[in-house]
């Protein structure tokens, strides 16, 4: 368990990492290959990491499985399994989960989506929206985000219906344009549904005359400028 200097969480667990989506843009595996190689990023369990959560005492929100996709076709129904066992024994703390595959989530057990779990998918731009439509298929007590980072191109047309939650980031290092009237489309579809706004430092200096919206639907327990 680490604590994590992304914006929106307070530490990280990684009982997974590894990831074979393969994208360009990820900062994981450039993380991994940078200490490990290129067979650094392959998907691998650590059991060794699995009763972190309940080691720390405090409630914490923890982004479960920062460097691997821990619902990815490739990891096995088991190391799911793994992780939740020790989620469900520490329910003190705040469950972050992401994926670029969120068709996986209508599989899970019900008892898996508690009120101190968030099931978020991965959109980058109109090449992903299915995977909005995916996540929407969840139970509507389930609390659903959705991850716009980094966006790559606009979505004009956005149904954000049962999602209580978007972040918006850009792509850097390096730096993608991100357009001004991609981000106000998300807000907009947002407020039609009441779903919090959260803009990441990285579209400082790309939102002008505005401030960055900093709304968490999760509670949050470090300091967020």
């Amino acid at each position: 368990m680490q604590k994590s200097k992304i914006e929106w969480t307070d530490a990280t667990y990684n009982p997974v990492t590894g990831c074979l989506h393969g994208c360009p843009y990820c900062y994981a595996r450039k993380i991994a290959e940078r200490f490990h190689g290129p067979a650094g990023f392959i998907p691998a369990f650590h059991p060794e990491r699995l009763q972190d959560p309940g080691k720390m005492k405090k409630p914490q929100t923890i982004f479960v499985c920062s460097m691997a996709d821990l619902f990815g076709e490739w990891a096995p129904d088991s190391w799911i399994d793994m992780v939740f066992a020790e989620i469900q024994k520490a329910k003190q703390h705040t469950y972050i989960f992401l994926t670029k595959n969120p068709s996986r989530y209508q599989k899970i057990p019900g008892t898996y989506l508690s009120q101190n779990t968030w099931w978020g998918t991965t959109v980058t731009g109109v090449n992903d929206i299915d995977r909005i439509h995916e996540l929407q298929c969840l139970p509507g007590y389930a609390n659903k985000f959705v991850s716009f980072e980094p966006l790559l191109w606009g979505m004009p047309h956005l149904d954000l219906t049962g999602i209580k939650q978007v972040i918006i980031g850009a792509q850097t290092n390096p730096d993608h344009y991100v357009g001004l009237e991609w981000v106000l489309n998300i807000c907009e579809a947002a407020d039609r549904v009441g779903a919090k706004v959260f803009m990441k430092d990285s579209l400082s200096g790309k939102w002008p005359d505005r401030e960055l919206r900093r709304e968490l639907a999760w509670p949050i327990h470090k300091k967020v400028a």
